[in-house]
């Protein structure tokens, strides 16, 4: 009776420690994936704030460069700066804050020009559409007149927003003057000074005017060479230009285009003058040994004729 007893607390002891022994790998399992979770969140989340950090540095790099443009441009970046502000903070719907930021950073008068930049394009923008239905005037009026909308709508900020485009409007017109200096030289010598001080003139606004590199230059004075200059004169200008703004392979590479081009306008020549003449043969045998032909076969013959005369012409 007693090892009975002896053997029935043997297998309870047992049990109780085979439960045991089981709740605790359990906990640790339990503790182990818990501890496993947390480590993968701890690094997505240490892994997400450089990306954060980045994405935050590039927008205030934006808003920066943004606000440097508002406060120190002119001329269409500041246009755009201008426009952009407006449309972005109207589609976050902050214009207020950002104008109280703005308003610390910039001058007194580029503050009130972006203000008012709205009122002010909308203005200039009835004026225009006024100007275009009432008025059928030539480019240069046109060019006056958009030029005084600007300043009546603008003040004294005109220069700032369009004072680039307003120096290329002034010398594009000024070439198309016939009492220019240039239609007032009368030979190479004269032309090529008056070129020389125009270049000079404009010094400040070459690249403006897309004449800053020699062959842009060489482009330009071929332009302005008076039709009414005898061919010698013209000969001369366009050799002094060339050796002015060209190098030597540039030179010749214009040299072999311009005679191949000459070559072309003979060819062209000839067979105008070869064509003309085969149709005068070709009227005067419809007149006469040809009369009795029918259209039809008059036609077809003609036809034929002009073909067999094309394909010589071209293969000689």
């Amino acid at each position: 009776m007693r090892l009975l007893f002896l053997l029935i607390c043997a297998v309870i002891a047992s049990s109780t420690y085979v439960v045991i022994s089981s709740e605790k790998q359990s906990n640790v399992a339990v503790n182990n994936n818990t501890r496993t979770q947390v480590a993968i969140n701890e690094t997505l989340i240490i892994e997400q704030i450089p990306m954060k950090n980045e994405v935050n540095q590039q927008q205030d790099s934006k808003q920066a460069i943004h606000e440097s443009v508002l406060a120190s441009s002119q001329g269409q970046p500041l246009l755009h700066a201008l426009t952009s502000f407006w449309q972005q903070c109207r589609h976050h719907e902050n214009c207020e804050q950002l104008l109280i930021v703005q308003q610390s950073l910039l001058s007194e008068n580029r503050y009130q020009l972006l203000l008012n930049f709205p009122d002010n394009y909308q203005e200039q923008q009835r004026f225009m559409g006024e100007l275009l239905i009432s008025q059928d005037t030539t480019i240069v009026n046109k060019i006056a007149n958009v030029q005084e909308i600007r300043a009546k709508v603008w003040g004294e900020n005109t220069r700032l927003l369009f004072g680039e485009q307003d120096a290329y409007y002034d010398y594009r017109t000024s070439l198309t003057d016939t009492n220019n200096g240039f239609n007032e030289t009368g030979n190479a010598i004269d032309f090529i000074e008056e070129y020389k001080n125009m270049l000079q003139e404009h010094h400040d606004d070459l690249t403006l005017f897309s004449l800053n590199s020699a062959s842009a230059k060489y482009e330009q004075a071929l332009q302005l060479i008076p039709s009414n200059m005898s061919e010698n004169e013209m000969a001369s200008i366009k050799e002094q230009l060339a050796n002015l703004y060209l190098t030597d392979v540039e030179q010749e590479s214009i040299a072999n285009r311009e005679e191949q081009l000459n070559q072309q306008n003979e060819e062209i020549i000839d067979y105008q003058q070869a064509l003309n003449q085969l149709e005068l043969s070709l009227s005067h045998e419809r007149a006469t040994s040809k009369k009795a032909m029918n259209e039809q076969d008059w036609q077809v013959y003609k036809t034929e004729k002009l073909y067999t005369f094309r394909l010589n012409f071209f293969n000689s």
